[in-house]
């Protein structure tokens, strides 16, 4: 859409324009056979568009379609005329700095790669089943990349006019990064089947970027451990980190004991996390140990002065653990409640779920 809808350089030596760019010649601001690209004041809106894409790629009210794969008669030299950069979808360096704005804060059904279409959808969401867009097209979503590893990365994707480009889409992904982060109010990245590397990677953007703003932090349904949770804890711990943030969800996860005593380690930092009030830890792997860490946690004075909910059902707690925890919720005057009570919608009721 970008690319049809800002002016190209595709005005001939005469100023009229043709249905192809020209190319730009190497080491100076002319162009082939004498064209001049584009006028003046197109050069100038030009610009003023390509400074605001990161802006329109990154919008988490945005829909971004990817088109990663070639029509299948795409070799076929009768039906398709090639020109300019040929390369495949993620070793373009544009369609790489477009998917990676689109995969920094958006939520994964907004993220659409019509390259895995197989043509029956009749819906783009429908019920979220086998015959709508996004359930056959949900984007095998990457962590979002930091611009040092991003601009790293750049060097290895393809531009047609690499030596002008390349800085100047390094140099928009950071602005737009910083920019996107800066103003997040939920982070969801959940069901995508990352790992602890992943999660060492979202650990990073919490302590390289301010999230003054960010009240929800999804991370559920994933397939982190012991690692990646302490990673997070990390970030968690740092001062001043994440004032806004009322909900962390880290259910259906592979926390073991570890996980959990990382995360208490950093709950109970001074200043940690003063506004959370729902922590989800249901459907992992801890343990009675585990337990006991979130519970010494809990006693510790100050800490987590906004928690409500504390969830860990589902998991390996036994007597020795549910004890810990009930006496440490208790001694707080709050009750402790069942898996049933979990609450789903409206006011969320003050307790700890086992």
């Amino acid at each position: 859409m970008d690319f049809i809808c800002i002016h190209q350089n595709c005005r001939d030596h005469g100023g009229a324009p043709r249905r192809c760019t020209y190319q730009r010649l190497e080491g100076s601001d002319c162009f082939e056979a004498g064209a001049i690209g584009r006028f003046e004041r197109e050069r100038e809106l030009f610009k003023e568009a390509l400074d605001s894409l990161g802006s329109f790629y990154s919008h988490p009210a945005t829909v971004v379609f990817m088109l990663t794969r070639f029509p299948d008669d795409y070799d076929n030299p009768g039906v398709y005329t090639r020109s300019g950069n040929t390369a495949l979808y993620f070793d373009r360096g544009w369609c790489f700095c477009e998917s990676s704005w689109a995969m920094l804060t958006k939520i994964s059904f907004l993220l659409v790669d019509l390259g895995q279409a197989t043509g029956d959808e009749t819906a783009y969401l429908g019920n979220f089943g086998s015959d709508a867009l996004v359930s056959t097209c949900a984007a095998g979503r990457k962590a979002p990349a930091l611009p040092d590893a991003f601009e790293a990365e750049l060097h290895s994707k393809s531009f047609t006019n690499g030596k002008d480009d390349r800085p100047r889409v390094a140099e928009l992904y950071r602005w737009a990064f910083a920019q996107r982060f800066e103003s997040a109010e939920q982070l969801v990245y959940a069901g995508l089947e990352w790992g602890d590397e992943e999660f060492r990677q979202v650990a990073a953007v919490l302590t390289s970027v301010a999230l003054p703003s960010l009240q929800v932090l999804g991370l559920a349904r994933n397939r982190v451990g012991d690692e990646g949770a302490a990673a997070l804890a990390e970030a968690l711990r740092a001062p001043g980190a994440l004032p806004s943030l009322q909900v962390l969800s880290l259910d259906e996860n592979l926390v073991g004991d570890e996980g959990a005593a990382a995360l208490a380690e950093a709950l109970r930092a001074p200043g940690a996390l003063p506004s959370l009030q729902v922590l989800g830890l249901a459907k992992n792997r801890v343990e009675d140990e585990g337990a006991a860490a979130l519970a010494e946690a809990l006693r510790a004075p100050g800490a987590l002065p906004s928690l409500q909910v504390l969830g860990l059902a589902r998991n390996r707690v036994g007597d020795e653990g549910a004890a810990a925890l009930r006496a440490a919720w208790a001694a707080g005057g709050h009750p402790v409640r069942g898996e049933a009570e979990v609450p789903r919608l409206g006011a969320i009721p003050r307790g700890v779920f086992l």
